[in-house]
C-alpha cells in the first residue's frame, strides 16, 4: 500500500475518534470558595503501522489519542485497583491517561475473498483504556484497565476498504470472515526500574533499565520481560516512548521545560514475551470465527529516538517482532510514531 494509503487511513481513524472530548476539569478550595480549574494536561496521538516497513499485512494499523493528566487524583474505582499492585501505596496523587484507541489486523493477502485457513484472521479492536501510575528517577509503577469491542462494530472494514477506494489501490476482500462482535476487557500491570544510571542534567550520557509486567483479559493474556538502554543529551526521568499494547509501553508523562530547554537521545532494547492468549490470533473466545495455532514465546527488538522541546515531545520506535503463529511466512516489522504536547 502506497504512503497517500496510509496517510488517507490515517486521517479516517482519526476522524472518527477525535470527536470525543477527552477532557476534565479539578475543584479546589480558595478563600473557602468552591471553583472549578483546569488542569494542564498532555495530549498525545501515536500511529503504529506497517508502512514504515513497507508491508501492508498482519498488524497493519494502529492509532491511539490519550489525554495525560498532571497532579490529579485518579477516579477512586481505577485507584482502588491500583493500590492492590506493588509500588503505588506510598503516592498520595496519582496521575491518570484515558485512551481512545483502534487497531486493525489482516492476513497476508488482502485480495484472497477465501479466508485462510492458515493465516490470521480480519480483526478490528475499537477501545477505551484506563491507567494510572508512577514516576520516578529509579523506577516506575502503572497500573491500566481497558474495555473495547472485537468484531465488526469496531468498523474495521469500513475503514479499511473506504481509505483504499479513495485512491484507488487494491480492495481487501475478506472482512466477510472477521473475528465476530465480542466485548473485551484488560487488566494489565508494569513495572520500570533503572538499575544503571550515567546521566547528568545539560551533559551526554546513558542508563539501562530493565522492564517487566503482565495482562490478562480476553483480548491479550501475556506475561512481559526485557530491558533497554538510552544514550543522549540532558536524558529526561522518563522509559521510553510510549507504544501500543501488546508491547510494554513507555512513558507517556513528561515535564514541560522551558520553550529554550531540549533532550534527546537514542534507545535500543529487547522484549520477551509468553503468550497465554491472543484473540486477534486465536479467534473468537466462544463460538465466532477460529484463529490459528499461535506462538507461545514472542521476542521483540526496538530501536528509535526521542526528541523533546519545551512543551512538545517526537518519538519514534521501529520494532521487530518474530513469528506470532504457526505457519506465518515471515517475522513482522513495524514503526511506531508519537507526539505529544501540554495544553
Amino acid at each position: 500500500m502506497s504512503l497517500s494509503t496510509r496517510s488517507c487511513k490515517t486521517g479516517l481513524i482519526l476522524a472518527c475518534f477525535l470527536a470525543p472530548v477527552l477532557a476534565a476539569q479539578a475543584g479546589n478550595e480558595t478563600d473557602g470558595t468552591q471553583r472549578e480549574e483546569r488542569l494542564p494536561a498532555i495530549w498525545m496521538v501515536e500511529y503504529e503501522n506497517d508502512l514504515f516497513a513497507g508491508k501492508d499485512r498482519f498488524y497493519t494499523s494502529g492509532i491511539r489519542l490519550s489525554r495525560i493528566a498532571e497532579a490529579r487524583e485518579a477516579p477512586s474505582w481505577l485507584e482502588s485497583v491500583a493500590m492492590r499492585f506493588p509500588g503505588f501505596a506510598e503516592h498520595d496523587v496519582l496521575p491518570y491517561r484515558l485512551s481512545i484507541g483502534h487497531n486493525i489486523y489482516t492476513p497476508a493477502d488482502i485480495e484472497n475473498p477465501a479466508f485462510p485457513p492458515d493465516d490470521r484472521p480480519y480483526a478490528a479492536w475499537l477501545y477505551t483504556q484506563f491507567s494510572t501510575g508512577t514516576l520516578h528517577p529509579q523506577g516506575a509503577d502503572r497500573v491500566r484497565v481497558g474495555v473495547g469491542i472485537v468484531g465488526p462494530a469496531a468498523l474495521g472494514r469500513q475503514v479499511q476498504k473506504y481509505a483504499h477506494e479513495l485512491i484507488d489501490s487494491p480492495t481487501p476482500v475478506g472482512w466477510d470472515s472477521q473475528l465476530r462482535n465480542e466485548p473485551t476487557l484488560q487488566l494489565g500491570y508494569d513495572r520500570m526500574r533503572r538499575f544503571l544510571d550515567r546521566a547528568k542534567p545539560e551533559q551526554f550520557g546513558f542508563d539501562l533499565s530493565w522492564l517487566a509486567g503482565i495482562t490478562a483479559g480476553n483480548a491479550h493474556s501475556h506475561a512481559t520481560l526485557g530491558g533497554f538502554m538510552r544514550l543522549g543529551y540532558n536524558l529526561p526521568d522518563d522509559y521510553g516512548p510510549p507504544r501500543i499494547s501488546p508491547a510494554a509501553s513507555g512513558s507517556s508523562y513528561f515535564r514541560a521545560e522551558g520553550t529554550q530547554d531540549s533532550s534527546f537521545y537514542f534507545f535500543l532494547g529487547a522484549e520477551g514475551r509468553q503468550v497465554f492468549r491472543d484473540m486477534f490470533l486465536q479467534g473468537n473466545t466462544f463460538g465466532g470465527v477460529d484463529g490459528v495455532r499461535i506462538e507461545r514465546q514472542i521476542g521483540e527488538y526496538f530501536a528509535g529516538a526521542v526528541y523533546t522541546r519545551g512543551i512538545f515531545r517526537l518519538a519514534y520506535s521501529h520494532v521487530w517482532r518474530t513469528r506470532e503463529f504457526i505457519g506465518q511466512i515471515e517475522d513482522q516489522s513495524y514503526g511506531a510514531l508519537s507526539f505529544s504536547i501540554w495544553w
